[in-house]
């Protein structure tokens, strides 16, 4: 067994420009072209849906050992049609029966928009008909037609959503919950709230649906809009969940708003006891906390995160790892990935890793192959990025003799892992 070594349990910012990790030396795809090929391609195919005709597909037959070998050619035709205000779906229907064409589920959602922007409602329906047969999910891009122009007014656009949503309840089907979260969706990436209210209130109220308008509004720093469609839901019958409830706290943190967040953090308690904060909550607490800089305030959260047996994610031990590191709190780094290895086992070959790549990037090739070298004594693989640029780091200074330590450190698992065949 070896030795442990002295230094590698010296403090980081001491280290010596000769320091050893060890008491004795160890012996150990698309291109341009494409692109524009795809383009040619797309452009014959639209002038011939163009002008139509009943020899249609024939013509496109005739142009199909040369479109076989474009791979985004359904959807850049498909959006090139719709832009040109052209009907897609008999080109659509043709490209289904074709091997090596078939329209992808991006393809189906980019059909709708086509009919959307047409507004040809009876198109639209079948093309719904024909994802929910497929079982194909409807994405907010289908519904993208939708965004107002300059020239339009907000009514048409409610007008539209309406239709919509009558088609989605005539086709009914897998795709109609699906189309329902991506027309409130779509509309409120567009600032529709009120129609997409409209969408919310004519279908069953659910919780997913109300949170994407609060995230848009949380998102446009708008917490008094975000905190009216909290209220709605809440007079509709819809009770919030732990998502509504973090997209509030995230809003006013974000914000500055501290004095808020926290008696946000005490209304959380009190009505969703057990449910939040979760830990997706004291994540955003702890988050803000450290970008603020005040990281024993940060640990005050943590702690009481593992009080109520909740585990942090890997984003959450990121943001400590950072905040000391960038606080030129080296030290406490070194001593947060140290105690985390023992509380929360599972994330520390990441933390270790973050904090020797941190290390790296600062000029600090010697500190960070200490820390690569004190998670291999702990029986756990580095990172591979981080140990082989930490490797060639230490030989560019004229350290092989620390790189060839690593490296027979690191050559244990690979043999062990060899073992285990």
């Amino acid at each position: 067994m070896l030795v442990p070594p002295r230094l590698t349990r010296a403090p980081l910012r001491h280290a010596s420009p000769r320091a050893a990790f060890s008491a004795r030396l160890l012996v150990p795809q698309g291109s341009d072209a494409d692109a524009k090929s795809d383009a040619s391609a797309s452009d014959a195919v639209v002038r011939l849906v163009a002008a139509g005709g009943s020899s249609l597909e024939a013509d496109l037959d005739r142009l199909f050992p040369a479109l076989s070998q474009c791979r985004g050619l359904v959807a850049s035709t498909l959006r090139a049609l719709t832009d040109r205000g052209i009907p897609a779906e008999r080109f659509f229907a043709w490209a289904s029966l074709q091997r090596g064409v078939s329209p992808s589920p991006h393809a189906h959602n980019l059909l709708i928009e086509n009919a959307g922007k047409l507004a040809d409602y009876r198109a639209m329906s079948r093309a719904l008909a024909l994802m929910s047969e497929r079982r194909i999910c409807l994405t907010d891009r289908a519904f993208a037609f939708l965004a107002p122009s300059a020239s339009s007014r907000s009514g048409s656009v409610e007008d539209a959503a309406r239709a919509v949503l009558r088609a989605l309840n005539d086709v009914g089907g897998p795709c109609r919950a699906s189309g329902v979260f991506s027309l409130v969706k779509a509309l409120a990436s567009v600032g529709e709230f009120d129609a997409a209210v409209s969408v919310i209130e004519e279908t069953a109220s659910k919780a997913r649906h109300y949170n994407v308008l609060v995230a848009a509004k949380c998102k446009a720093g708008d917490f008094v809009g975000a905190r009216e469609v909290f209220d709605e839901m809440r007079r509709t019958g819809c009770d919030p969940d732990p998502n509504t409830w973090n997209y509030l706290l995230g809003c006013l943190l974000k914000n500055g708003r501290l004095a808020e967040a926290c008696g946000l953090v005490e209304a959380m308690e009190r009505h969703k006891p057990g449910e939040v904060p979760n830990s997706l909550s004291y994540e955003i607490l702890t988050y803000h906390a450290c970008k603020a800089g005040k990281m024993d305030s940060a640990m005050r959260i943590l702690d009481q995160m593992f009080s109520a047996n909740l585990t942090p994610r890997i984003t959450m031990h990121s943001a400590f790892i950072k905040g000391y590191f960038y606080a030129g709190r080296i030290e406490d780094a070194r001593k947060y990935v140290g105690d985390m290895s023992t509380r929360d086992r599972h994330s520390a070959n990441r933390n270790y890793s973050l904090l020797a790549k941190l290390l790296r990037k600062s000029g600090r090739a010697i500190d960070a192959g200490r820390v690569l070298y004190e998670l291999m004594e702990k029986g756990l693989r580095p990172d591979h990025s981080a140990y082989v640029k930490v490797a060639k780091d230490l030989h560019k200074m004229g350290r092989g003799d620390l790189a060839s330590e690593l490296k027979s450190m690191f050559q244990r698992f690979n043999a062990q892992a060899n073992m285990g065949r």
